[in-house]
């Protein structure tokens, strides 16, 4: 299961030396400072914020619930953490 999956990947990254890790470490801090610079050149259409989310409220659907706000598919994706690149990898 999903679950078992996340244990088993968490205890095999903690169990890296530090200098396995630092492996990890470099590709989180170039895929954030990917994430940087395409935010710096990001121009958001009319009705979307500075990180892509919709400016709106959120839809309310039927059962009274708020769905999430609709993001702008040109924005930059986020940058991901070194645990998750490890666990992607």
């Amino acid at each position: 299961t999903f679950g078992q999956l996340s244990k088993y990947t968490s205890a095999m990254y903690s169990e890296l030396t530090p200098h396995e890790k630092e492996k990890w470490v470099a590709k989180a801090d170039a895929d954030k400072a990917r994430y940087l610079h395409e935010l710096e050149s990001y121009e958001p259409p009319p009705g979307y914020d500075r990180k892509g989310d919709a400016v709106i409220s959120p839809v309310i659907t039927k059962s009274g619930r708020r769905g999430k706000p609709e993001r702008d598919v040109n924005a930059p994706k986020r940058s991901m953490s070194a645990y998750l690149l490890y666990q992607n990898a």
